[in-house]
Order: structure tokens, then sequence, then C-alpha cells
């Protein structure tokens, strides 16, 4: 496989706004952040960091050593929905700044909510489980020898006689999950009683923010409507070339994947690209076939890789990204 130049980019320097007359674009999206929580499962221990560290003679402050309090896979549920409900924000969303929030469509609101309100239940609904476990998760480990504090776990106390879970709360307070939302900025709903020129000046500023934030929002989602189109292309390019006792499996989500992405774009898609609109339209005619009539039929084999490779070649000179050129 080889790789054509990059070529200049297309892309418009600039996003065009919706007109104040037509529609604010802060009626058009907001902004929104998931922020979770979850207890790690590990605990620094100063004693033992410099017993370590006087034993091979180093200084005190030369290392940290941090506990494992229970086994990884005891966390493991917990860790896979966080993941999940991250990737699930950023999939309805856009870019916006470094402080966590991003950009979700008025349009998309509905979709995300629903979303992260199951992925919020899932997540309680493991943290309970854990909680559920968790006395007797603490009181068989012998993981941890002589480093085991009962004081490291959350809620666990000992009463002399054993060790109890006397407060679950205190486990249940190391884990959140909360989606928070607030308006865009508007550059005309700037009103503070400042001199005409510096208002004018913090008007175009915030003007200029908005119009950088869309134009990496929109680079996003051409970002990933082409890394589906040019896997689909390279796939299927190697699986025709490929003879037939060593062709690649053609998984379901090569497919899936691209309606996932085709079904949501016009949803994000607020500074109204009409060529980002374009693309979708003739990548879900082109590209969205049936996963079994693919496998079934050469001929439909043959098309499909034949549009894939034409669209992802025309994306990536749009782009201004390396072109993955057809294997031989």
């Amino acid at each position: 496989m080889t790789t054509a130049a990059l070529p200049p980019s297309l892309f418009p320097l600039e996003v065009p706004l919706p007109s104040k007359e037509e529609t604010s674009l802060s009626s058009k999206a907001m902004l929104c952040t998931v922020s979770i929580s979850a207890w790690s499962g590990y605990k620094y221990d100063r004693e033992a960091s410099e017993q370590i560290a006087e034993i091979h003679g180093a200084e005190k402050d030369s290392g940290r050593f941090n506990k494992l309090l229970v086994p990884r896979k005891e966390l493991e549920e917990i860790t896979k929905i966080i993941g999940k409900a991250r990737r699930d924000h950023e999939f309805v969303t856009l870019p916006w700044s470094d402080n966590g929030y991003r950009v979700l469509p008025a349009a998309a609101y509905m979709d995300h909510t629903n979303t992260m309100r199951a992925n919020a239940t899932e997540f309680q609904a493991a943290v309970s489980r854990l909680a559920a476990r968790f006395e007797e998760l603490v009181t068989n480990q012998s993981r941890l020898g002589t480093l085991f504090k009962v004081e490291d776990y959350p809620g666990m106390r000992d009463d002399g006689a054993r060790l109890r879970f006397f407060d679950p709360a205190e486990l249940h307070a190391r884990f959140s999950f909360e989606t928070k939302v607030l308006p865009l900025p508007d550059a005309d709903d700037f009103r503070v009683s400042i001199g005409d020129q510096d208002r004018e000046r913090i008007k175009r500023q915030i003007a200029e923010s908005i119009q950088a934030s869309l134009r990496v929002g929109t680079r996003e989602l051409w970002q990933r409507l082409y890394k589906v189109v040019s896997h689909m292309s390279q796939r299927m390019t190697e699986y025709n070339a490929a003879e037939d006792e060593n062709k690649p499996r053609l998984y379901d989500s090569m497919i899936t994947n691209i309606v996932e992405i085709v079904d949501v774009l016009p949803k994000l898609n607020i500074a109204g690209d009409t060529e980002l609109d374009r693309m979708a339209s003739e990548i879900r005619k082109s590209l969205v076939v049936d996963p079994k009539e693919l496998r079934k039929s050469e001929t439909m084999r043959f098309d499909t890789a034949k549009a894939a490779v034409d669209i992802a070649q025309r994306m990536a000179a749009y782009m201004g990204v390396p072109t993955i050129t057809e294997v031989a």
C-alpha cells in the first residue's frame, strides 16, 4: 500500500456562521460536559515507600509505592462503563475548548440525554454491585500482607472482632456521574457597561472564538467520516486482491460504523457545511450495503470497493491528507 504526497487542503478557511436574522448559533447548540469520578482502588503508602528507599539506600522521596487495594478485575466493569460513556459523549458532541466542555447540538440533545441516562444507570448499578461484595472483598483479601490497612477502604471499620462494611455511603461517595449543560456564548449578547471600543473588541474576540471552534468541529466531522470510509476502502481492496485462502474477514462493523456516522452527522453539522452533507449522502448511497450480501456477491464487493476507494481519495484530496491508493 502506498500513499501520495499531501495535496493542498481545500477546506474553507472560514466556516460560515448563520446570520443573526436567521437564527442565533446559541439557539442551535449548547455546551456540555460529562463528569465521572470513581474510586481508583489504589492507595499511596508513605511508610512502605520510605522503607523501600531505605532498603536500597535511596532518598526518602525517590519513589512512591502505590498499593492496589483490590484486584483490577473487581473494578473492570465500572471502568468499561466509564470508557463507553465518554466515547458516547464525544460521538454526539463537537470540540469546543480545553476546559472539558464540548458543543452539543440541540438536534442531538435527546439522543445525548437518553444515552447518558442509560450509562449513568449502568454505572450506578455496577457501583451497587461492588458495594454488595465489598466487605467480602476486603475481609478475604490476603494479597497485601502486612501492607493491609483497613482505613484504606472507604466505609470499612475494624470493630475489634471483625472487619465490617460499616458505612457504604463512604464508598458510594467516591463515585459520581454528572452531566452539565451551559449556553453557548453569543457575541451579540455581550452587554457589559464598558466603552464602545472595548465592547466591540471583546465581541469580535467572542465571534472569532466561535468561528475557530466551529472550524475545528467541522474538521473533526470530516475526519470521523474519512476514517470509516478509508477503512472500508483499505479492507475491501485487500480482500479483493487476496487469494481465497488468505482473504481477511469482512466484519459487519465495517458497515455499521459508517451507518452510525452518517446517521448522526446531520445533527452535528451545526456549521451547515453543505459539502459535508453532500458527501455523507453519497456515502450512504454507495457504501451502506447489506454485509451478508457483500460477503456473498463478488460483483457487489468489486463495486463497493471501487466506490470506497474513489470516495476516500476525493475526501483525502479535499482534506489535504495522504491518499491511499489501490492495492494491486
